[in-house]
Formats: C-alpha cells, structure tokens, sequence
C-alpha cells in the first residue's frame, strides 16, 4: 500500500486504485505526476519543429533549468482539485546536427530530474532520451519539413519517493514514462520578406506502446509560434499549443497514470539573446488554459526555463 497524504491508494504496475480519499485536501500523487512529468518534456519538445533545416555540418545545442510545481490538479472530466503540492525540477539539453543540406538529426533529453510532493522525499534520476530525423521536403520562402522521433525509456519506469513521517510507505515518482513512443511531425515556416518576423505551425502524432499491462491511446499535438527580432542580438518568441488524447479508454485505471487522457491547450513566451558571437543567453515560460480543449489529467501552473545556448 502507498500513502498520499488524506486517502489510500493501492499501486499495482501501471495500475493505480483510489480508495476512500478525503475531500477536505485530496493528494492525488499518482494521478497528476506522470501529467506534469509528459508536460514538462511536451514543451521542450517543440523547439526544433519548423519548416527549417540546417546546412550540411551546422549545429545547436542548448542546455538549461527547468522547473515546475502546483496543486492545482484537473482531473479526467474537467473539475478542479486543490490537492498537495508537486514539484519538478529538471536539468535538460537540447541539440540539432545538420547531417546533409536536407537532413537533420535532434537529440533531447532530461540530464537529471528530481520529483517530489511537499511531503515527500525527493525521487531523481535521468529522463527519456529522444532521438529525432528531420527532413526538409521543401526549401525556399516556405519550407515544410518532417521527421520521425523515438523516445526511449532510459530512465527507470518505477523511481520510489518515501513519506517523511511515515517512512514505510512510498509513491511511485519516476523520471521517464517507461515505454517507447514515436512522433510523427510535419512543419512549416515563413520569414516576411520585409520584417524581421516569422511564423511557423506544426502538427504531431504520438504513436504511444505501453507500459507493463497497459496499452496508452495515441496522441495529437499541434501548435504555431511567432518570432520578432527587435534588434540584431534579440529574438522574441511567442507560442499556442494545443494537445489531446485520441480514442477511447480501454482500461479505467490506467486513465490515471502516465499522460493517459490527457488534454490542454497552452501558450508560451521566450526570449533569446545573443551577448556574444555563437552564444545566447535563453529564457521561456509557458501557462496552460481552457480553449477547445478543456484541461484535463493535468496540473496547471506556469512553467518556466533558462538556458545557454551555443551555435556552430
């Protein structure tokens, strides 16, 4: 049996049961980690999805702080629960090789990551390694680009945290989802000919395996972004996203677990400045709202990043 706070679970492999849960403060701990844990990698994720690709030779490697924490925890039909509070914190890299003229290859991962709830101890470890082929299908005024992306369960599927006042029980806090996806993107991308101004948008398919006994439905996400250069070392970026969940549930309990059903639409900021030739200085935040697709499965609170970035 695990302890989260006022109720009790019963945690099975991908399989969570709720059991008299206390409505004054509910925990709801492994409901809404594996929520925040698919976010806070959705929102990096997106970095490379543009119609462009890099000339033969050419690189971009970012690395950086990502942090995250809320209680505010929407649950699978859209009520909002105030509950306990998680936190996330996250040292990331980001990095995109130019093979060919035409071919890309991305590379992303969390280093390390730390999860916990406010009582309990800290589960860390390293994340999920993505590794990504782009290919630009169409150059000129407006590229359009593709790729294919696994993600690989490089991190352990089950990282236990410990409850500090009672140190027999524990929650399961991992750092990776424990199964392989594959993204499926298309993109594209348009500089204004007489502004420093471009817009791109981008659409993606998760096609998701499982985990232990349960099988995850697919995902779609898409989104547009739109750059301003207001001098020569700055760029200003503003983003939406939009993202759900496909199909039916197959399974009640694993609806709880591991990103199953959820659904959100975000917008985002992020600023990039160059203070020296090749080196950048980036930050970005990201705030999540009801749009078309309400939130759910989800905790909700804004999420911010640093980061230094060099280019070849």
């Amino acid at each position: 049996m695990v302890w989260l706070g006022r109720g009790t679970f019963w945690l099975r492999p991908a399989t969570i049961i709720l059991s008299s849960l206390s409505t004054s403060r509910p925990y709801l701990g492994g409901i809404s980690f594996c929520s925040a844990l698919l976010l806070c990698f959705l929102w990096s994720a997106a970095w490379g999805q543009s119609g462009w690709v890099k000339s033969k030779g050419e690189a971009y490697l970012q690395v950086g702080y990502q942090g995250f924490q809320s209680n505010q925890y929407y649950t699978l039909q859209g009520n909002l629960l105030t509950t306990n509070t998680f936190r996330q914190h996250s040292l990331y890299f980001y990095g995109e090789y130019g093979l060919t003229d035409r071919w890309d290859v991305l590379l992303s991962m969390p280093m390390y990551r730390f999860n916990s709830f406010e009582t309990t101890t800290w589960a860390h470890g390293i994340g999920d390694l993505r590794v990504e082929l782009k290919y630009g299908v169409l150059t000129g005024q407006v590229p359009v680009s593709v790729s294919v992306a696994a993600e690989v369960p490089t991190a352990k599927g089950d990282n236990f945290a410990t409850n500090r006042e009672l140190v027999f029980e524990q929650i399961n806090l991992p750092t990776g989802d424990g199964e392989w996806n594959v993204w499926l993107t298309a993109a594209g991308s348009h500089a204004l000919a007489e502004l420093p101004i471009y817009l791109q948008g981008y659409a993606a398919y998760n096609l998701r395996t499982g985990y232990a006994d349960s099988q995850f439905r697919d995902q779609l996400k898409y989104g547009v972004e739109v750059g301003y250069q207001p001098g020569k070392k700055w760029w200003l970026m503003a983003r939406a996203m939009a993202f759900t969940t496909l199909g039916e549930a197959q399974n009640q309990f694993t609806d709880f677990i591991r990103g199953e059903g959820t659904q959100f639409m975000a917008a985002g900021l992020a600023v990039n400045y160059t203070f020296v030739e090749h080196w950048a200085l980036v930050a970005q935040g990201q705030t999540y709202f009801d749009g078309w697709h309400p939130r759910r499965n989800l905790y909700s609170a804004p999420m911010l990043s640093v980061g230094l970035a060099r280019t070849w």
